[in-house]
């Protein structure tokens, strides 16, 4: 284990000992640090002690202070002087070893110390004098922190679940109350994390009451076992903390659970590992899905951080059924944990569709024999509203009805607190304490530690089940969230809404209490509740309510949520929409400002992306045009200073988008021929830098396929030669953010190279597709799949022209097929279309090789 040895002459002559061993205590651990006036109990032998703390530890902190360099160096040249025998163990076996001169004290001179302690000279020093104490300590502590990374992690764990835990608490997975399920991807996991090479990242997936926490604290322990740390990364850990993962030097595991709510750690503990990829630490991230959540991290500012999470390949988790001996084997263990009597089993076993809600029926019948076991969890609940109620009392809240107590467990389960700020701002919301007298908060206090013990300021009430099961019965009985709104910061408000998200997935009848309190504050919740969407595994139900909320956002508002929208979100195409058309509809008309024209041009924009009401997104595209043609004449509109750039920078995108809009209408091929000329020429005319050279690869790449369709192919082929020139530096710098446009330039030059007669050249460029397509497909297969389908259909068709490659085209086209069937399953009709096509291709080679 990894620890720190506080040296030191006489505990008595000094403060430092004790107030460096209280500092550090609290920082990493009393049991990781050792100060013999502490740390040495009685009937040990001091000796022996000694040397297993300096053995063992990982660093040595020498304190000096003016008498270990005066009148006490005549001690260091005794052999037996313990501060010379400690200082002299921890050199001999190569330990870290960190001076700290106290009050004035001096470095003593390499002449002056025996030779075994010598080396001790051409260590750096802190200083630490009583009036900079403060922030002596606080650059101790980070020294320590730079010198042993080990034991940061040691800090960052959760600790072990208290053995005295009753109630719902033992359904959590930390007690696993079932024996531990064999499953298969443990062996691949622990394959992972001993292999001295290999992906320091690993993804795990599936639902909620898959087995994710449990199969991370198995594989946990097994690295304990092995002599290596593991364990799960505490909630409360702050991110900064992870900065140094990856200078760990021996191997060791953390285990991220809801790693999709969790962005801040994740993001942390990547950066350290892409800076160090030689590290042996391992990072295990749980999560309910690998969808928008990792886009975030692939589009991180640091390459090496974005590669890492492409190379993540999510291994998922089944859920497990509940086996015929499970309400048994449960019922006896939790009966021995609880010190009760094992009544008789009923002669039929519950029937759960999860291992939680069985554990929760033996639970019941443990604690309530006679009570019927349908619906565990709300069994559990009225048991813990009685303990509730008993605990209130006991805690002398002044108002301890069942309403006032479901409020504050609500409170405490929804919001949550980082803080002791944030918990008594939210609680002091509350209405059974705005009036109430000083005490009464306090008391809650009290109260809550006991019943939501953990290691927040405030704690969720779990397992997560449970809560849902809890707060969807809150919200049935006409209790209100806003009221305490005023009260939460924007985290807070932002963890009741991903909380509440999920919840609409197993309780959708919540929707309207959640559309309720979305309305309550609609500038400031819809955007939060956006940022939230990639951690719910569901969104559609969270993005219902957002949608029922925006027709009661007030006018003024709506702008704010329009620009916080995403550039791209499958969930929120429909919702962006409706919420750009209101805010353009509540502008005035003739306003003619750079403001009304971003907004036309994001509803064209997203009415193309969905492929609905192509006239109007023409007709939007057309007005931001008008708009911002006329305000480029004015040399004061030159100089105005927008959000997204510059007016010139507003006319290309609005060019941009006319063209792609009216590329919706076969008929107007010409025109939007012309409009990507122009888009074309406005982006020429910008500045440089990645965003406009990637922009103008984009609508080069998109001007290329407009004019194939016109058959103006020599143009096409230097448009699409342009935009590979331009895209591929950028690729090569940035794969991660541009391997998406890279492949679609490739794709079209491939197609147009074998149409201006360069067969071979055509082929290599669509394996070239193909390999990114592939690529971007296992890293995003809800994104990229139709792509890749596409890319797959286009290269056999290159290589139909060659018989002796023909079954290579037909297995490529049933590769298409075959998953443009499957994503016809989760949208019907949307791909008929590419689907027919090549269903059509693979019967015409069918008939033609049975001819």
């Amino acid at each position: 284990m990894p620890g720190i040895f506080l040296s030191y002459r006489n505990i008595e002559r000094s403060y430092a000992p004790m107030l460096v061993d209280r500092e550090l205590s609290r920082r990493f651990g009393p049991e990781n640090v050792f100060q013999a006036g502490r740390s040495n109990l009685p009937a040990v032998h001091f000796p022996t002690e000694i040397d297993r703390w300096v053995d063992e530890c990982d660093l040595l902190i020498a304190l000096i202070d003016r008498p270990w360099v005066g009148e006490d160096l005549r001690l260091l040249r005794e052999p037996g002087d313990w501060v010379r025998r400690e200082i002299a163990r921890a050199l001999e076996q190569g330990k870290r070893l960190l001076p700290v001169l106290l009050d004035g004290a001096e470095m003593p001179r390499t002449a002056e110390l025996p030779a075994d302690i010598a080396p001790l000279t051409r260590n750096i020093a802190l200083r630490m004098r009583p009036r900079t104490v403060d922030t002596d300590l606080l650059r101790l502590i980070g020294e320590v922190e730079r010198l042993v990374p080990e034991l940061v992690l040691a800090t960052l764990m959760d600790p072990a679940p208290p053995k005295n835990a009753s109630g719902p608490a033992l359904l959590r997975a930390e007690h696993e109350v079932l024996p531990f399920r064999h499953r298969r991807e443990l062996g691949l996991l622990a394959e992972w994390c001993s292999a001295s090479a290999g992906p320091p990242v690993k993804l795990v997936v599936g639902a909620l009451g898959a087995g994710k926490t449990r199969l991370g604290l198995r594989l946990a322990a097994q690295m304990r076992g092995s002599g290596r740390p593991g364990g799960l990364l505490s909630v409360t850990a702050r991110a900064e903390c992870l900065d140094r993962l990856g200078e760990i030097g021996s191997p060791c595991l953390v285990v991220l659970d809801d790693a999709e709510a969790r962005p801040a750690q994740v993001r942390a503990a990547l950066r350290s590992l892409a800076a160090a990829p030689q590290a042996p630490a391992r990072l295990l991230l749980l999560a309910r899905s690998g969808g928008d959540w990792l886009d975030g991290l692939r589009d991180d500012a640091d390459d090496a951080v974005a590669d890492l999470v492409d190379r993540i390949v999510p291994l998922s988790l089944a859920l497990p059924r509940p086996a015929e001996e499970d309400f048994a084997t449960a019922c006896g263990a939790f009966a021995r944990h609880l010190g009760l009597p094992l009544p008789p089993l009923p002669s039929d076993r519950p029937e759960t569709p999860t291992l939680l809600e069985l554990q929760a029926a033996a639970l019941t019948h443990v604690l309530s024999p006679d009570a019927p076991l349908d619906r565990p969890l709300r069994r559990i609940l009225g048991l813990e509203r009685a303990y509730w109620r008993e605990a209130g009392t006991a805690f002398g809240l002044p108002v301890s009805s069942d309403r006032v107590l479901a409020e504050v467990m609500a409170a405490a389960t929804l919001f949550g607190a980082d803080s002791e700020p944030e918990a008594h701002r939210l609680l002091t919301s509350l209405r059974a304490f705005r009036r109430g007298p000083l005490y009464a908060v306090d008391s809650c206090r009290d109260f809550l530690r006991t019943v939501l013990p953990g290691p927040a300021p405030l704690n969720p009430l779990q397992p997560e089940q449970l809560a849902q099961e809890f707060v969807a019965e809150f919200l049935d009985s006409d209790h209100r969230l806003a009221d305490v709104l005023d009260g939460v910061s924007d985290e807070q408000a932002r963890r009741a809404l991903r909380n509440l998200g999920r919840c609409l997935e197993r309780h959708p009848r919540i929707s309207g209490p959640v559309e309720d309190l979305l309305a309550a504050a609609p500038g400031r919740l819809l955007p939060l509740a956006m940022t939230v969407l990639p951690s719910v595994p569901q969104p559609q139900l969270l993005v219902s309510a957002m949608s029922g909320a925006l027709g009661r956002t007030p006018q003024g508002e709506l702008t704010a949520v329009v620009d916080a929208l995403p550039l791209r979100s499958d969930a929120l195409a429909r919702f962006a929409v409706d919420a750009t058309e209101r805010a353009l509809g509540a502008r005035d008309a003739g306003a003619g400002d750079v403001t009304t024209a971003r907004l036309a041009r994001r509803l064209s924009v997203r009415l193309t992306y969905l492929g609905e009401r192509p006239s109007d997104a023409v007709e939007a595209a057309r007005s931001a045009v008008r708009t911002l043609s006329a305000l480029t004449v004015a040399e004061s509109a030159r100089v105005e200073s927008v959000a997204a750039g510059s007016v010139d920078a507003e006319l290309a995108e609005a060019y941009a988008a006319l063209a792609l809009a009216l590329d919706l209408d076969p008929s107007s091929r010409d025109e939007a021929v012309a409009a990507g000329e122009t888009a074309v020429a406005q982006y020429r005319a910008l500045p440089g830098g990645d965003r406009h050279g990637a922009a103008l690869a984009t609508a080069l790449h998109n001007q290329s396929i407009r004019l194939r369709r016109v058959r103006a192919m020599p143009v096409a082929l230097a448009a699409a030669t342009e935009a590979r020139r331009l895209v591929e530096p950028l690729h090569a710098e940035r794969p991660t953010r541009f391997r998406s446009l890279y492949a679609d330039v490739l794709d079209n030059l491939s197609i147009l190279t074998h149409l201006t007669g360069h067969p071979e050249e055509a082929e290599r460029l669509g394996r070239e597709t193909l390999a990114l397509r592939r690529a971007l497909a296992a890293a995003r297969p809800d994104a990229y799949r139709s792509q890749l389908a596409g890319t797959l259909f286009n290269l056999g068709l290159l290589l139909t022209e060659n018989e002796r490659k023909g079954a290579e085209a037909r297995h490529l086209w049933d590769e298409s097929l075959s998953i443009y069937d499957a994503l016809s399953v989760r949208r019907p009709g949307h791909y008929d279309e590419p689907r027919d096509r090549v269903r059509a291709h693979l019967d015409r080679r069918k008939a033609d090789h049975d001819d």
